[in-house]
């Protein structure tokens, strides 16, 4: 394949809600991951990509004890703190050079740092999309601008256009990620995504799900609502 395909998921490593440290936390986003996001990645037609699901601390026996009431997931989707997810992340991209030494030999790869909310969906092509992609010279990140905003409560759908959106891609050479380099957006956050050298997905690749447990609620807006058929349609190419 070719390039080396990451998503990081942040889990609970941001907030300022102390219940995002407890166990019923976990318990019920679990739950949320498992309907959307895992469904999304399981869904790939590539499955040659590493998701690590960071958490804010190390709660070993705990989420063992959770993930324990679930089947098991995949030897590819990896739950840990931040610490052992960059572990997991450079032993996958030393594994991934290593295998293809020999027909890649005297070229570095392209290390495709994916991001998603873990409870949002990927178009099920979308690891496929990356594998394939070849950037041009000096590109530093990929921007999904177009995708579908999905309230599950309320069953509605439309699609979303966002210039600058939490679905983007952050690219590195495999040879400069190992050696510590790490690309920071300017004044953090997924707004300033397009501060840097990026090219724009032309492919309407995500879908941000409102839920009943999501922190903020964005209403889907009237103009292009989707069929109950038209959703259906929608949601079988991403899960």
């Amino acid at each position: 394949m070719g390039n080396i395909i990451v998503f990081e998921i942040d889990f609970n490593t941001s907030g300022l809600k102390p219940n995002r440290l407890t166990r019923q936390w976990f318990k019920e986003r679990i739950g949320i991951f498992r309907r959307f996001t895992l469904k999304s990645l399981e869904a790939q037609t590539n499955q040659q990509f590493l998701a690590v699901v960071k958490l804010a601390r190390d709660w070993s026996d705990m989420v063992e004890e959770e993930l324990a009431q679930h089947p098991p997931l995949p030897a590819n989707i990896r739950f840990g703190t931040n610490l052992e997810s960059n572990r997991s992340i450079a032993s996958w991209v030393r594994e991934v050079r290593q295998a293809r030494q020999n027909p890649y030999k005297g070229q570095d790869r392209n290390l495709f740092i994916t991001r998603i909310d873990f409870d949002d969906l990927y178009h099920k092509s979308f690891v496929q999309q990356l594998h394939d992609y070849i950037p041009l010279p000096g590109t530093v990140a990929l921007v999904n601008q177009k995708g579908y905003l999905w309230d599950t409560v309320h069953g509605q759908m439309a699609p979303l256009f966002y210039s600058s959106p939490q679905f983007y891609v952050i690219l590195y050479s495999a040879s400069a990620y190992l050696s510590g380099v790490r690309i920071m957006i300017p004044g953090n956050g997924h707004r300033n995504v397009m501060k840097l050298p990026h090219e724009v997905l032309k492919d309407r690749n995500y879908v941000d799900v409102i839920h009943a447990l999501s922190v903020t609620a964005p209403t889907v807006p009237l103009v292009d609502r989707l069929s109950t058929t038209e959703m259906e349609h929608v949601l079988a190419e991403f899960i």
